[in-house]
């Protein structure tokens, strides 16, 4: 991966010649009541962000974010990321890539990105740094997306621009080859779906004691010299609709394995479909589901899972306020097993989870945010700690943010 991220940031090089910089800065404070059981940041099987151990006056984020025009059709962007809740970096990357947009001749425009970002999958995170502008806490499903994928390779998209030229449509379609994401769903079938909003980081890693798998899982490895693939399709009708596809296939070789991160690699496919509807200017209403599997191991039966998720949101705004709630639901199942006689149980969890946001901007820079989330769940694997396998878990937030 490190030669790949130093193709990445040549673009660096050039910099003292972009034509033009922008610097943006997110500062996210929080105050934090949970209840929840310990989180799968700390070891634990817990939904939420925060745990009761770890609530009180928290940092929600530390963000930088930097673009450049390198020249009138190229673009590069990066953006580090800080949580203070002592991942092996203190600061850390969690996208860096550069795009070509050439001025189109015609109704056809093409577009190729080219180094670290995330797939084009959903229309929930819609802010800089893939952040949600609706509430703290992301969906299930994105709360995956951002700690298990990142597109390490290139994407080509080809847009046709109705809109521009009398029509009342856009369409879009996008293929990417990408490595390093070998690992992608080992969290999922060794915790089960989470609803958070903190991002997994390029050089970072995710706590995973307590389960028969390594202790601390690196996300992005290359393992098996192969590429994986996805490929999107999206159409914007008249800014009321827009409706995304996305069948995403990391093709993991099952038989390779890497010491340096004590994991073997996981075969992971997925189809997405997503639809966003505005019908009002103030309202908006977001929908998504997702479903797919994921393999480890090569000893027969080898160990496999299925998981999916969907959610419904809908968002509200009036001048300086907007309000919205969020209905998740969630399923993973472990469906072979050959550490059944081990663990005495199938891996998986099912679930449901409401949350409710308000908020406030005052002014430019600031904004003041209340959230509450609701998670219900039974998780099997919570048998092997000796605790009841269903569990309520409750989080309320308010937030304090300056973006600049």
């Amino acid at each position: 991966m490190g030669r790949l991220l130093a193709a990445a940031t040549l673009p660096l090089l050039f910099l003292g010649t972009a034509r033009a910089g922008e610097l943006d800065l997110s500062i996210d404070m929080r105050a934090v009541s949970s209840d929840g059981e310990q989180s799968r940041l700390n070891g634990g099987l817990g939904k939420l962000r925060f745990d009761s151990e770890h609530d009180g006056l928290r940092v929600g984020t530390l963000r930088l974010g930097y673009r450049a025009d390198l020249a009138s059709t190229l673009q590069f962007t990066v953006e580090a990321i800080s949580y203070a809740d002592h991942d092996v970096n203190p600061i850390d990357l969690t996208e860096i890539y550069a795009e070509w947009r050439p001025l189109p001749s015609s109704a056809w425009r093409s577009r190729l990105k080219v180094g670290a970002f995330y797939p084009e999958i959903s229309l929930e995170n819609r802010m800089k740094g893939w952040r949600s502008p609706y509430t703290l806490t992301f969906s299930a499903i994105n709360s995956w997306v951002g700690e298990e994928l990142r597109t390490i390779g290139a994407e080509y998209s080809l847009d046709w621009l109705g809109f521009a030229n009398g029509h009342n449509f856009d369409v879009s379609t996008s293929g990417a080859l990408f490595g390093w994401n070998d690992p992608a769903g080992t969290v999922l079938a060794s915790r089960g779906w989470g609803l958070t909003d903190r991002q997994s980081t390029l050089f970072g890693r995710f706590n995973n004691r307590g389960a028969p798998l390594p202790e601390r899982t690196l996300f992005y490895h290359d393992l098996d010299r192969r590429a994986g693939y996805y490929l999107t399709s999206s159409v914007r009708y008249r800014g009321l609709v827009e409706l995304r596809a996305l069948h995403y296939d990391n093709r993991a070789d099952l038989a390779a394995a890497a010491a340096a991160i004590d994991d073997s690699a996981w075969a992971t496919y997925f189809d997405s479909v997503g639809a966003r509807w505005t019908p009002a200017s103030r309202l908006s209403l977001v929908a998504q589901w997702l479903h797919g599997r994921t393999l480890v191991g090569t000893d027969l039966p080898i160990n496999a899972w299925s998981f999916h998720s969907e959610f419904l949101l809908a968002s509200w705004q009036q001048e300086s306020w907007r309000f919205s709630a969020r209905v998740d639901r969630f399923k993973s199942q472990q469906t072979n097993s050959n550490f059944y006689d081990f663990v005495g149980y199938f891996y998986g969890d099912s679930g449901r989870a409401v949350t409710v946001s308000a908020q406030r901007n005052f002014g430019e820079h600031w904004n003041a945010v209340i959230e509450g989330t609701e998670v219900s769940s039974n998780v099997a694997q919570r048998a092997s700690l000796g605790i009841p396998t269903a569990a309520k878990e409750r989080q309320w937030q308010i937030a304090l943010r300056y973006e600049r």
